[in-house]
């Protein structure tokens, strides 16, 4: 067994070849047999040139990502709200804390019915809701369904951690 097939075995991207390279370099790409320094080279004239279109910049990646968003503004509108939800938040806290029992599918629908419906309280009444720990977290409570309720805000923030 040679020393490339070796690396391809291994898992490695490199590997070191019996004779150099005409630059000298003995490292080769296991996937191309190619010098890792000349590679290198080529590939810096080529980003210096302008003839790489592709290559990565804050600038472009924020133009991709603004496309991407306008092309599929329901999937990201969904993926947004899952992340930046109340629910998430709190799930995530618990989770800090290794408070978070295995939740069945019925019981993440309930927790995410309880926030839906706290949202819909306060666009409705006008009074800002907000989901409360029956027992807080901080003090051994649980982000369960059972132990959820909504309160006013007020209510909530006077209870505190209690």
């Amino acid at each position: 067994m040679n020393d490339r097939q070796r690396a391809l075995q291994e898992g490695r991207k490199f590997y070191i070849g019996k004779k150099p390279h005409h630059c000298g370099c003995v490292v080769k790409y296991v996937s191309t047999y190619g010098c890792h320094y000349c590679t290198k080279k080529i590939g810096y004239e080529k980003l210096m040139s302008g003839q790489l279109e592709k290559y990565k910049t804050p600038e472009k990646e924020i133009k991709r990502l603004k496309n991407w968003r306008e092309n599929n503004y329901e999937k990201f509108q969904q993926q947004w709200l899952r992340n930046n939800s109340n629910a998430h938040a709190a799930k995530r806290r618990a989770i800090k804390r290794d408070q978070t029992p295995t939740l069945t599918p019925l019981d993440e629908a309930r927790i995410m019915h309880i926030y839906s419906t706290c949202k819909k309280m306060t666009e409705e009444t006008g009074i800002p809701h907000e989901v409360d720990h029956i027992i807080p977290i901080c003090k051994g409570g649980w982000h369960h369904p059972d132990n959820l309720q909504i309160l006013t805000k007020e209510e909530n923030r006077t209870k505190g951690g209690r």
